[in-house]
């Protein structure tokens, strides 16, 4: 096989491109810009792609589900893995053909070509290896290397996985660290990495979710964050990068910028240069919506760390805020009602008890940054205070080092959004 010209030294970036990023031709040829751009600045790319679009767009995750729900509701998750994997499949043969129709050498690789190995849990696998080899070797060839997101094959019998909502964030930043460490290529030039680049519909990270504003006083993006603000605020409803990721991106001092694919706005950097705080005791206002609540009776001591840990066991996201003396409640996303309900069927069964689930919907909103970290009594005063002056209603609350998250009615949450945000971080 013949090779180019051996090079002093290989500077890769990889790029991450959201559903948005290839959901049209027109968002495809943006997506194009952004790596031919990369090729001029003697970049090689290795480009993770995200399925086309969003729910009623066709080739996106959710109607491939939908396809086969038509049939019939349950499928097995094997089965729903298989499913799921062929979005970003399609998405990144079709980005990868676009650049080769533009003069470019491309490969297209799924996740488990690209050496992404997986536990067994479906649905939410945990990448636990990465055999890079066919992406080194894309590489070494010249060509610009095309990873499907979101996805992995098993140790043995390369059973496909898929890495839970946001996964392709988790491709690429398991992808990222992998190439950091491997200091040449195949036939010995030197590889060096640029920082991430994570490509989305908005100029950075937001100081709250623009869908709650309708001026132009809402929120603005962020020049920095700190890792801790970035584990915190994904962890609590902000589209900055999925949780699993961006415990990996903290943990191997990843840097990353996320930024606008449609614009040359800088967007916002994330790095060991950028660890510092802002001066500023509240950052950002991200918040979750449509959350289900059960709770449980705390004289069973031991009862709500059981439920927690089953909880984490089956890698589900979930909010525990105390209530009152006698129960202890947890929020969860909606679409785990099914999960949850399962869990606690299991832990009850042989207890004369029983959890209690709301039927209302719910939200939580959240109050992050540096500033927060040893003030979380005094924050939460203050945020506590500034919704019940406009008539926002709290249900219960809880902190983190970094971060005061407060429960309140589904119907409420757009208005305490924008309340906090008026009064802490505009």
């Amino acid at each position: 096989m013949d090779y180019p010209d051996r090079q002093p030294a290989v500077n890769v970036v990889v790029q991450k491109f959201g559903g948005t990023c290839t959901e049209s031709p027109e968002h495809q040829a943006l997506a194009a810009e952004r790596i031919m751009e990369c090729r001029d600045q003697e970049l090689w790319p290795v480009a993770v792609i995200s399925a086309m679009g969003r729910e009623g767009q066709p080739y996106s995750t959710a109607e491939l589900v939908k396809l086969v729900r038509q049939i019939y509701p349950h499928i097995e998750p094997r089965e729903l893995d298989l499913l799921m994997s062929c979005g970003e499949i399609i998405s990144t043969v079709a980005m990868a053909h676009l650049l080769k129709s533009r003069g470019y050498d491309t490969i297209a690789l799924s996740g488990g070509q690209a050496g992404l190995v997986t536990d067994y849990y479906h649905g939410h696998a945990a990448i636990i290896d990465i055999r890079p080899e066919e992406v080194l070797r894309g590489l070494q060839e010249g060509r610009i290397v095309f990873v499907a997101g979101f996805q992995g094959v098993t140790p043995e019998r390369h059973v496909i996985t898929t890495l839970g909502e946001g996964g392709s964030d988790y491709t690429a930043v398991a992808l990222a660290v992998t190439l950091a460490r491997t200091p040449t290529l195949p036939f010995g030039d030197e590889l060096r990495v640029a920082p991430l680049q994570i490509f989305k519909e908005v100029d950075g990270v937001m100081t709250a979710n623009p869908k709650h504003f309708d001026d132009v006083t809402g929120p603005v993006a962020l020049a920095t964050l700190t890792y801790d603000e970035m584990v915190a605020m994904s962890a609590l409803g902000a589209d900055v990068l999925q949780h699993s990721a961006a415990v990996m991106a903290r943990k191997h001092q990843v840097s990353l910028v996320v930024k606008n694919f449609k614009t040359n706005i800088p967007g916002t950097e994330i790095s060991p240069a950028t660890s510092r705080t802002s001066g500023r005791p509240m950052i950002a206002i991200p918040d979750i919506a449509n959350l289900i609540l059960f709770s449980v009776p705390t004289r069973h001591g031991r009862l709500a760390g059981q439920l927690g840990g089953a909880m984490r066991k089956e890698r589900i996201l979930h909010y525990q805020i105390p209530a009152d003396e006698d129960r202890v409640q947890f929020a969860v996303k909606r679409v785990k009602y099914r999960d949850v309900v399962q869990i606690i069927e299991r832990i009850l069964f042989d207890r004369d008890i029983t959890a209690d689930f709301s039927t209302d919907a719910w939200g939580l909103v959240s109050a992050v940054g540096e500033g927060v970290r040893g003030r979380t009594e005094e924050v939460r005063a203050q945020v506590a205070e500034a919704l019940a002056r406009d008539g926002v209603t709290v249900f219960g609350a809880f902190e983190g080092e970094l971060h005061v998250s407060l429960l309140v009615k589904e119907e409420q949450r757009t208005q305490a959004v924008r309340v906090l945000h008026q009064r802490f971080v505009d």
